[in-house]
């Protein structure tokens, strides 16, 4: 066993893994698509909505992203520690607010763990399968929006690209709305959106209605990942989506067939 663990080690650090097949995909899916956008769409931008502990920032970091990030973040369970955070990092910025549809004030419903904190009540019952969306109390917090905060998001960024990432637990419909009658502004080249495919909160929008959405406004799907699924192990309960507004205006899919079917075609 020692020894085909070994082989495969050195299989992995020569670019080449071997599993047992059928297999469920391995996780990093997400972190592999984000990075090769990074780098292809020349990524100088990220609005982290839903910075929560400051865990996403330090991602992109991890993934060799030097830019601009600018957190939202208005949990007062969290927000101390993604300010100390953001504090080491020159080119990160925290604003202590929530995006919306719509500016104003609301209240954040808090639960014992501060990631699942949201705008929207918990689902009856599922505290009772998931003991840390037990709640804490609420707070009163502020309303922004992403039409309102994207000037001084990218201000002094001679041609931005952004990626857009919103993690709200369940309110990301209202995130993007938020962006005015236009829709995301053309330097939002893609965007990263945590769809729920079993609602946990109430008054949640289905994920097909988020994805619909996010595509009619010109973006096309990259990858999937699902990172909640049911005690069975078989069902999604939650899952990460990577969308990309493409290059040019025209269509731009390709050739499904490998290099070498279409190569073997024109002979």
């Amino acid at each position: 066993m020692r020894l085909l663990s070994d082989a495969r080690y050195l299989l992995r650090r020569a670019g080449i893994d071997v599993t047992r097949w059928p297999h469920r995909p391995e996780e990093g899916v997400i972190d592999w698509a984000l990075a090769e956008v990074l780098r292809s769409r020349g990524i100088n931008c990220v609005l982290d909505v839903g910075g929560n502990r400051g865990l996403f920032a330090r991602r992109m970091r991890d993934l060799g992203y030097a830019g601009r990030i600018v957190s939202f973040e208005p949990s007062p369970s969290v927000l101390p520690v993604i300010q100390a955070a953001a504090q080491r990092d020159p080119d990160w910025t925290v604003r202590p607010v929530a995006l919306s549809s719509e500016p104003g004030q609301a209240e954040l419903q808090l639960h014992e763990e501060p990631q699942l904190d949201s705008l929207l009540d918990a689902l009856p019952g599922v505290v009772d399968q998931v003991p840390i969306m037990a709640g804490k109390g609420s707070a009163l917090i502020t309303l922004s929006t992403l039409e309102a905060e994207f000037p001084a998001a990218v201000a002094g960024i001679a041609e931005p690209q952004v990626l857009l990432k919103s993690d709200t637990q369940g309110y990301d419909e209202e995130v993007i709305r938020g962006a005015g009658p236009r829709g995301l502004d053309p330097a939002v080249v893609a965007v990263l959106v945590e769809l729920a495919a079993q609602p946990i909160y109430s008054g949640q929008p289905a994920m097909t209605a988020v994805m619909e959405l996010i595509m009619d406004g010109g973006f096309t799907p990259v990858a999937f990942e699902p990172f909640w699924r049911s005690p069975d192990g078989l069902r999604v309960v939650e899952l990460d989506a990577l969308f990309l507004r493409p290059a040019d205006s025209g269509p731009d899919w390709g050739d499904p067939r490998p290099a070498h079917g279409r190569a073997a075609s024109h002979s």
